[in-house]
């Protein structure tokens, strides 16, 4: 087999990527619903398989599966109607309050800091004028964005659907297209898949429902409104990971500042999200996904960048356990195995040794 130099190779995979980035950007509406759909229907193979081991029929099977997952998405949906409902409603309010934040800022600032900058003043002007209207955008956007969140979701339930009762065509398909001495190898790399996507996103089920009680609680105490809300809003967000957390603290601790007379409450939400934010980074994500999943940290804001800018926030939230996925399928193939290696949490572990994963380096000897 002809051996090519390094530099086309490297050149190859260079354009393969640029393609690739061009076909996800162009195709994100099509792609979007098909990857969601994929990860969840791999996160519900074992509860359909279990069905089918008790010989209750392949479509009615798919129906009970999805039927259970529905009730839970139903139950959380009111759940979060009603409280969105009761922040809307506080909206009028907190629009005024922050007005009146605002003109105190105006006046602090005149007095302490002699600010007369007719710009400032401007600028003060123009926050009310837009805090007033922002209950009815607020309110307005909601509704459109749950219409589509609605329409995809409908699209990913038909695709689950596909993929759950087809999941045997579409093995035999890909076993067709293979060489037969590759077929076994096949098979432990899509079981080596599956159990990533289901060790990942049931460990981040996990994680969502301890930080989402250790928010509530923290809020709870510091008699924050809604926060069952907020605490759970939070935690949701953990699923991107790194900023994820100040994302979901943004809200509550604005709310809890426009909301107070005193700063010092928004500053002890602000802690409250700050020692959360430590025990999930340090013991509870890793305990409960571990390292199985684990991307090294440049790794991880790289393509939580990447995937943002291609797909946006679900491209964000879809970057690490894609390129865990995509981290499996390197390690399985020895001339792609130093891929692997780069993008996993064992390239920045100081007690990991390359020597056992790759051999020993080759050197070349002078005469």
């Amino acid at each position: 087999m002809l051996k090519l130099p390094f530099t086309i190779k490297l050149a190859g995979w260079l354009i393969i990527a640029v393609l690739g980035t061009l076909i996800l950007i162009y195709t994100k509406e099509f792609l979007l619903p098909i990857v969601i759909a994929a990860l969840l229907s791999l996160l519900l193979y074992p509860v359909y398989k279990l069905l089918i081991k008790w010989k209750v029929p392949g479509v009615l099977s798919v129906i009970i599966t999805m039927l259970v997952v529905l009730i839970l998405m139903v139950v959380s949906v009111i759940f979060i109607s009603a409280e969105l409902k009761s922040v809307l409603a506080d909206l009028g309010g907190l629009s005024g309050k922050m007005s009146e934040k605002l003109s105190r800022l105006q006046t602090y600032m005149s007095e302490h800091w002699q600010v007369e900058d007719a710009t400032f003043t401007s600028w003060i002007a123009n926050a009310k004028t837009k805090l007033m209207g922002y209950s009815g955008d607020l309110l307005s956007g909601t509704i459109s964005t749950t219409t589509n969140i609605f329409s995809t979701m409908v699209l990913i339930a038909v695709y689950v659907f596909c993929f759950l009762l087809y999941n045997r065509d579409f093995k035999d398909f890909a076993f067709a297209l293979m060489e037969t001495e590759r077929r076994s190898e096949a098979t432990d790399l899509i079981g080596d898949i599956q159990k990533l996507v289901q060790h990942y996103l049931l460990g981040m089920l996990t994680v969502i429902l301890i930080i989402g009680s250790l928010n509530t609680i923290g809020l709870l105490i510091m008699g924050v409104d809604h926060a069952i809300f907020f605490a759970f809003f939070a935690a949701t967000l953990t699923i991107i990971p790194y900023i994820g957390i100040f994302m979901g603290a943004s809200l509550p601790v604005l709310y809890t500042l426009i909301t107070h007379d005193s700063v010092w409450p928004a500053v002890g939400v602000l802690s409250v999200f700050m020692v959360v934010q430590f025990m999930e980074s340090n013991f509870i994500t890793p305990k409960i996904v571990g390292k199985r999943v684990s991307i090294n940290p440049f790794v991880a804001i790289v393509v939580l960048l990447i995937g943002g800018q291609i797909w946006g926030t679900a491209g964000m939230i879809l970057s690490i356990p894609l390129t865990a996925i995509l981290k499996v399928l390197l390690d399985h193939r020895p001339h792609t195995k130093a891929f692997g290696y780069f993008l996993g949490s064992e390239f920045t572990d100081k007690s990991s040794n390359p020597m056992k994963i790759f051999g020993p380096r080759r050197t070349t000897l002078k005469k």
